[in-house]
């Protein structure tokens, strides 16, 4: 028993001296600690999930590479037109003034009644037309223009266009101040084929070539 204790120390020692002592004297995997209420039951390795350790430089550096995006910005409002207002000098601006009114014709009266009548009702152009109107400020129809130019003069004329054709006598070639009569309407005759009226709804006094066919003429005076 005494040999057999001093063999295995002396192997001990020479296994130490091997560099075999810790795995002689090491426990086994399965070995009992303490009274074995601890004990281990046996492990799957199969269980157990290894992996190689990596090791990383400190001075690493991680580069990653994407694609450039482009961002397309939305358009811009486009801005809202210019209204150009037009700026005239005060000769000009008398001038615009006078474009946009009616222009009264040029014309020579010879001082006779009629004539007197055609500068008269040229005054109103531009007047609105009102049915049954026979004054500038409620305007004028045919019949009413004629009856208020020839009132300036004395003449007394009916406010009826049926009534004018026997409200003086009829002549076969007018002059200016003649009536021109055609069924349901009338208008006073300016010279050169032109006459003065109130034509009807929409359309103001107005200097215009005669339209009437078939006219007959009346001197009112």
């Amino acid at each position: 028993m005494t040999v057999t204790r001093t063999a295995a120390r002396s192997g001990a020692l020479i296994a130490a001296s091997s560099g075999l002592l810790a795995t002689a004297l090491a426990p086994s995997a399965h070995a009992v600690v303490g009274d074995g209420s601890h004990r281990l039951a046996s492990v799957d390795k199969t269980e157990i999930a290894t992996a190689p350790a990596v090791q990383v430089a400190t001075d690493a550096k991680l580069r990653i590479e994407s694609k450039a995006v482009k961002v397309t910005p939305a358009p811009e409002p486009e801005p809202e037109p210019v209204v150009e207002t037009a700026t005239y000098s005060e000769p000009e601006a008398e001038a615009v003034a006078q474009e946009a009114e009616p222009a009264t014709p040029d014309y020579a009266s010879d001082g006779s009644i009629g004539a007197q009548a055609v500068a008269i009702a040229l005054q109103y152009i531009g007047i609105a037309y009102t049915y049954g109107g026979e004054s500038p400020s409620s305007g004028f129809d045919c019949s009413g223009l004629i009856k208020y130019v020839y009132a300036q003069l004395g003449v007394e004329l009916p406010h009826s266009s049926s009534s004018m054709v026997s409200a003086g006598y009829q002549v076969a070639s007018p002059i200016p101040g003649d009536i021109v009569w055609t069924q349901g309407h009338v208008s006073l005759y300016a010279g050169d084929g032109m006459v003065v009226e109130a034509a009807n709804y929409g359309t103001p006094v107005r200097h215009t070539a005669q339209w009437q066919d078939y006219a007959v003429y009346i001197r009112p005076y």
